[in-house]
């Protein structure tokens, strides 16, 4: 037998199994498309030249990493769905005497003509494509066209290199699954895993058990040091007890739902339960990772979507004034410099400042005891137990607030933020004050700005217990010590160009005072915003198009197994006097309840996830929750409305197998 006898062979298989491998081949085409493209993105010399364009490469770069390892994951689990499939196929080959040596050249064959129009076809895509997706990035980043969309070599390579790799690993993996089995084994591939499984008790618990912890995890934490940390941990906690349920959790529902004979023995249930029951671990497998690339794209599309809309909503909340100057040093003699360099650029520029206000102070960690803060370096990986303390005087207090506090020495003023502060006291570094008073209110300052959530901020008597302050933390935390700062921002101007003008100016001259400095300007800084959020947005739409064609086609290659694992059971029910009608009843009620309570599910994990993602979203400047909640109910109903389409046609092709 020649080269040309197997590839013959290889091209004939590939046909006659045209309903598994031409979705596949789609799926590997688009992969390597959506690959080429975001890799162009990346490597693309434009972004160098554009304000925020270096946050826009690394959000793409952050993209393509996501992307790889999902594309190794995604093809490697689909493609065991076609071994599977195939299985009864190889082992014919076998008994009529090919050797599993003939097979492998055969599956090689096979595997490299996917590969060859998988990398071809989905370059040349990308290539297409290319300048449409670049020009929808350059809409959500408000940027004029300044590059050109020719074809990126290194984004091909890239291709090559990583479905390369992938396809390699499949054709590894195809080849023991073979030489593995025996023939007989492989002839009863697809009766394989029939036997009855018992109900899982334990393992149903610890998925109910992990479930809840993920949520409780989700709607409990609040300190803003913690929030990112305890995502991690809950989402591990979701994604475990979400496997767990729909394995473990699946299988004794169905045994509770058999013994209730009412229900069981009802025609439609009976069928459908009955041949859920013996399929239930391969199912559970397709129907956690459905649930769980569904609240991936649910997760994705609600929080990028509410970051780009709200875009003004962040810069109100991340600059307070259109100019903000920092200055390391608080010093007399500084702030009296400060003062006048911003005066005289403002008298230059023709502008008047509106809204001015200055003050000086300093902001640490301290670790809350229950009886006071503790300021320790040690202490700093706390978490749980974190506060930001910003500290600063009763005199510039008093002047930006407009009142006239009095405060004894023995006593502080705390703004608690939002947050509750019930004690009559306040303790650090060995001294107590007496609290007289608490506001809701905080004064604007760098780090509030930034998301600073949850921090405290405490009016000093006077300036010397401000020195004092930050002497004794820089003493304890050494070289991770705050430095103290003068803090000016105003309001001046309305014009593009006149604010770039005054930026410009005011750069020069604080670069004169010979400190650290940092000069911010809304107006400069917009587009940085543009670049950071539209990047974002970009991403999380190039993501969950992934995720959804992964979603698709593990629901197709799902109902067309069970398809041809039931049609035999089907052919007994009728050969024993079911109606098609009745038939067809059984068939909805299985699926309805296999496809739809992954949405279900997804649909809990978000709500349960909502409080956790606002906050995370606070901390990128977006406190807009109303917006959230409702980009969160619209992904829902987008996706759902998706998910009734797919069910329609899936459900549809099962009826047509199922009735052969």
């Amino acid at each position: 037998m020649n080269n040309l006898f197997y590839t013959r062979l290889a091209i004939q298989n590939l046909k006659k199994n045209s309903a598994v491998t031409v979705p596949y081949l789609l799926t590997c085409i688009g992969s390597v498309m959506m690959y080429y493209i975001i890799s162009s993105l990346t490597v693309n010399p434009g972004f160098a030249r554009m304000r925020g364009g270096g946050s826009m490469a690394f959000i793409l770069m952050l993209g393509c990493v996501v992307m790889a390892v999902f594309s190794v994951m995604f093809l490697i689990y689909t493609n065991s769905f076609l071994v599977k499939r195939r299985k009864q196929e190889f082992g014919l080959f076998q008994v009529l005497g090919m050797g599993k040596k003939h097979l492998a050249r055969i599956m090689a064959i096979e595997t490299l003509l996917t590969a060859a129009v998988s990398l071809v076809s989905g370059i040349l895509l990308g290539f297409l494509l290319y300048r449409v997706f670049a020009l929808l990035l350059y809409r959500l980043m408000k940027l004029d066209i300044s590059w050109d969309f020719s074809f990126v070599p290194e984004a091909a390579f890239a291709c090559v290199k990583l479905f390369g790799v992938i396809f390699l690993v499949i054709l590894f993996y195809n080849i023991w699954q073979v030489a593995k089995a025996r023939p007989v084994e492989m002839l009863a591939g697809k009766q394989a895993g029939e036997r009855e499984p018992k109900a899982p008790w334990l393992l149903a618990v610890l998925g109910v058990i992990s479930l809840a912890a993920g949520y409780w995890i989700a709607v409990s934490t609040e300190r803003t040091a913690m929030i990112i940390f305890a995502f991690f941990i809950a989402v591990l906690f979701v994604i475990a007890g979400t496997g767990l349920l729909f394995t473990a959790g699946s299988v004794t529902l169905l045994k509770l739902l058999k013994k209730n004979k009412g229900y069981y023995y009802q025609t439609r249930h009976f069928i459908s339960v009955s041949g859920m029951i013996y399929r239930m671990k391969q199912n559970a497998a397709g129907l956690s990772v459905i649930c769980l690339l569904s609240t991936a794209v649910l997760v994705m599309l609600s929080s990028t979507v509410s970051l780009y809309v709200g875009l003004d909503d962040v810069m109100r909340n991340r600059f307070k004034r259109d100019y903000v100057v920092t200055v390391y040093d608080y010093s007399d003699d500084t702030a009296a410099k400060t003062d006048g360099i911003v005066e005289s650029a403002l008298k230059d520029a023709g502008e008047t400042a509106k809204g001015l206000v200055s003050y000086r102070y300093v902001s640490f960690a301290a670790v809350d005891t229950g009886d006071g803060y503790e300021v320790r370096e040690e202490n700093l990986a706390d978490y749980n137990s974190l506060d930001y303390l910003f500290f600063m005087t009763l005199e510039d207090y008093n002047r930006i607030s407009g009142k006239n506090v009095s405060l004894r020495d023995d006593q502080v003023m705390v703004l608690a933020d939002g947050r509750r502060y019930d004690r009559d006291t306040f303790s650090i570094f060995g001294r107590r004050y007496d609290v007289a008073g608490l506001k809701g209110q905080t004064v604007e300052d760098g780090m509030d700005a930034m998301g600073s959530v949850g921090s405290l901020h405490i009016v000093l008597p006077n300036f010397s217990q401000l020195e004092e302050m930050e002497k004794k933390q820089a003493e304890a935390y050494g070289e991770a010590k705050s430095r103290p700062i003068y803090y000016v921002a105003f309001d001046a101007g309305d014009g593009k160009e006149g604010s770039a003008r005054l930026y410009k100016d005011l750069e020069e001259r604080l670069n004169g005072l010979g400190l650290t400095c940092r000069l911010e300007s809304a107006a400069m800084e917009r587009g940085s915003f543009f670049s950071l959020y539209g990047g974002l947005f970009f991403v999380g739409l190039f993501l969950g198009t992934l995720f959804v064609m992964a979603t698709v086609l593990i629901i197709y290659y799902k109902q067309i197994s069970e398809g041809y694992e039931d049609k035999k059971r089907f052919e007994i029910m009728q050969n024993v006097g079911l109606s098609a009608r009745e038939i067809k009843s059984a068939i909805r009620s299985q699926v309805l309840t296999m496809f739809f309570l992954p949405l279900v599910t997804a649909a809990v994990h978000i709500c349960f996830a909502f409080p956790m993602i606002a906050r995370l979203l606070a901390l990128l400047n977006l406190r807009n929750v109303g917006l959230f909640a409702v980009s969160t109910a619209g992904a829902v109903l987008l996706f759902a409305v998706f998910y009734g389409v797919i069910y329609g046609v899936t459900s549809k092709k099962y009826y047509e197998i199922v009735k052969r």
